[in-house]
């Protein structure tokens, strides 16, 4: 089994860490191209599209994950309610497009909305096979999917903003995004709709499914709340300066999080009968992934002013300050999602509908105490949410495998400790060589940075960071390997230290 996972987070890896490195790379072309207004004015449309695009899926696709055992007729009758759904919210964001122009007082939105739903219907065409390959754990095709649709939409989006097509050139990145990823998985997943559509078969479905809709539903509204108060109290570039600023910080934080979800998700499913092994399989799993994520975090936290200089250029300095609490916030995005996952693979759907209710029900009174002051304030309530909902997640983890709280304290401390020892050292350096030049400030605070975090895992690598370090001398020897033999990582033997 941890040969299986190991291979599966790899491909996942690849498709996650290769697909985000390119849509970070177009962002960056896009921010120099474009005005923070224009992002702006993307972002004021982004709840209403997640809205559809979570109606469209409607829970059914981790329902086929799910279970153990699917026939035909279930996937049939899944793809085709898909479909219908993602034709109905199509039209529904059509048909709403003249009131969320009024609401924002933004003439414009009425038709960017409308041209950006053809991409909720065309996404749900696709969301079938996209199960399936996670079921298969064939995360090698998901990410060629990805990779050669990013590639694409990133083609077409820079394309159209260098002819100046401004913020329709965000739109058109989307819509091609979109369309190129149902061209492919069709074309790289063998799959057609060949069984009957049943409604006996979406109602077995349905008891696990809907609450998976409403929890999805629920955190959809309450995470794009923020986004929806700042563009309707402040200025399009208020949200533009906090959507870069999210973008940036949530980009390693939910790549992290759907690599893990979608290759824990369904190994966990099948160990849902022995709740020991999903345990360890959890704990060496956090241990590894965290050891590198929580100090990237922290060490972006500490070099975010040069950063933004360097790679979007002083225009967009006003995010900094954002995008330093957002790093924080979005360290804990992975724990949150792995703890979610246990819930998920025992079928527990309305324990996890439950704990979304008490989650956003915080969420909305954060930002009730918080819109009034300042995007600042708001920006705050999202880090407070995300520590407030972890202690609830890290309850129900230790009801549920008996991963108590002084274990999940004992893994994470450790990690916790040497990032943020390491970010403050940064962040000091920071303060002190403020006057070089942005980009060599830059590059001498990741070097130093990282030599003094590999310092701290050398130093205790038998105990608190001895997981980290096994698995990162298994992948030199991979990489050493593949070095000598291209071959032998897609052939792997039985002798193969990474399997």
């Amino acid at each position: 089994m941890a040969g299986s996972v190991s291979k599966a987070f790899k491909w996942s890896a690849v498709e996650q860490f290769g697909k985000q490195g390119l849509r970070f790379v177009l962002s960056i072309v896009l921010a120099r191209l474009l005005s923070p207004s224009e992002y702006g004015l993307m972002g004021m449309l982004l709840v209403f599209l997640m809205i559809a695009q979570v109606f469209a899926d409607s829970g059914l696709s981790a329902a086929l994950v799910q279970r153990k055992e699917i026939c035909q007729d279930d996937e049939t009758s899944v793809f085709y309610l898909n479909v219908a759904a993602g034709l109905v919210f199509a039209g529904l964001l059509c048909a709403i497009s003249p009131v969320v122009a009024a609401f924002y007082h933004q003439p414009l939105l009425r038709p960017m909305l409308c041209v950006c739903s053809i991409g909720v219907f065309v996404s749900s065409l696709s969301i079938v096979q996209g199960a399936l390959l996670t079921r298969d754990v064939d995360f090698a095709t998901l990410a060629k999917v990805s990779l050669l649709a990013t590639i694409v939409s990133g083609v077409v989006g820079v394309a159209m903003a260098w002819k100046g097509f401004g913020v329709w050139s965000l739109v058109g990145q989307s819509i091609a995004q979109s369309v190129a990823s149902v061209v492919l998985i069709w074309l790289l997943r063998p799959w057609r709709p060949r069984g009957r559509f049943s409604l006996a078969r979406i109602r077995s479905m349905w008891h696990f499914s809907s609450r998976l809709l409403a929890s999805g539903l629920l955190n959809t509204i309450c995470e794009s709340s923020y986004a929806l108060v700042i563009g309707k109290l402040y200025r399009p570039a208020d949200l533009g300066f906090y959507t870069r600023a999210s973008n940036l910080a949530m980009l390693p934080a939910t790549s992290v999080q759907s690599m893990t979800g979608r290759v824990m998700m369904p190994i966990f499913a099948r160990m849902q009968d022995d709740k020991a092994q999903m345990k360890r399989e959890m704990r060496r799993t956090l241990r590894t992934l965290l050891g590198v994520f929580f100090p990237a975090m922290a060490g972006m936290a500490a070099v975010a002013r040069p950063f933004v200089v360097c790679l979007l250029t002083a225009k967009w300095l006003p995010c900094v300050p954002y995008l330093r609490i957002l790093c924080f916030a979005g360290m804990l995005y992975p724990l949150h999602a792995m703890q979610l996952d246990v819930l998920t693979a025992q079928g527990r759907s309305d324990l996890f509908l439950r704990l979304e209710v008490v989650k956003k029900v915080l969420t909305v009174s954060l930002v009730a105490a918080t819109f009034w002051l300042s995007v600042g304030a708001l920006v705050g309530a999202v880090l407070a949410n995300s520590v407030i909902c972890l202690a609830i997640n890290t309850y129900y983890t230790r009801k549920l495998i008996s991963y108590t709280v002084k274990e999940q304290a004992g893994d994470l401390v450790p990690v916790v400790a040497a990032s943020l020892g390491m970010a403050s050292a940064v962040f000091i350096a920071d303060i002190l060589l403020r006057k070089l030049a942005p980009w060599p400030l830059l590059a001498a605070e990741v070097a130093a940075g990282s030599v003094l975090y590999a310092v701290i895992v050398a130093r205790f690598r038998k105990s608190a960071f001895a997981d980290l370090w096994r698995q990162t001398a298994r992948m030199w020897q991979w990489l050493a390997a593949a070095a000598v033999m291209p071959g032998a990582y897609m052939a792997p033997s039985a002798s193969n230290p990474i399997e």
